[in-house]
């Protein structure tokens, strides 16, 4: 993995890059990992049984991945393309990165690396010349939300997915 920015903590420094096909493994264990953990504590978000490796190799061919690591153990990750008709229909603008599954490992949360991963994918976003960063979110957690509004995120509508409802969020770059 090239790395891309370092990210430092009180706790240490964690490295953030592209991940690549070897990584699918990784990747599928701590997107489990992480939706075990939202049912044990009661959360409809995600189910562990939606992921699987075959979905890691879609997400490394159809999007970029990103990979937070401290030293070789893999942390967080999070997923950007351009343009997302899927949630984003008729609102749907490739000229926007779109975020998905932005995860922390549960043992590392508290260390505002969601946020750090965020701000990394705003910036990153702006050097690629996208007009602005776009989410959804399920409409459904008020602190899941809540947390995208404190990083700037405007909300822009709530879509019906077929009966469960997600809540769509923007930043608009400035020129």
């Amino acid at each position: 993995m090239t790395v891309l920015e370092t990210l430092a903590t009180e706790q240490g420094e964690f490295t953030l890059g592209l991940a690549r096909n070897e990584h699918a493994d990784i990747m599928l264990s701590m997107l489990i990992e992480t939706a075990e953990v939202m049912e044990q504590q009661g959360l409809k978000q995600w189910k562990p049984s939606i992921f699987s490796i075959e979905l890691m190799q879609q997400y490394l061919a159809e999007r970029k991945v990103f990979l937070l690591m401290a030293e070789h153990e893999a942390v967080g990750m999070f997923t950007l393309q351009a343009g997302d008709p899927a949630y984003w229909g008729e609102r749907d603008d490739a000229s926007f990165g779109y975020l998905h599954r932005l995860t922390v490992r549960p043992k590392y949360r508290g260390l505002n690396l969601g946020t750090k991963m965020l701000y990394f994918a705003e910036s990153y976003l702006r050097g690629e010349g996208m007009t602005g960063f776009r989410l959804d979110c399920v409409s459904h957690l008020p602190s899941l939300n809540a947390f995208y509004t404190r990083q700037g995120f405007e909300f822009v509508a709530e879509q019906d997915m077929g009966g469960r409802f997600v809540n769509l969020y923007q930043k608009v770059f400035s020129a």
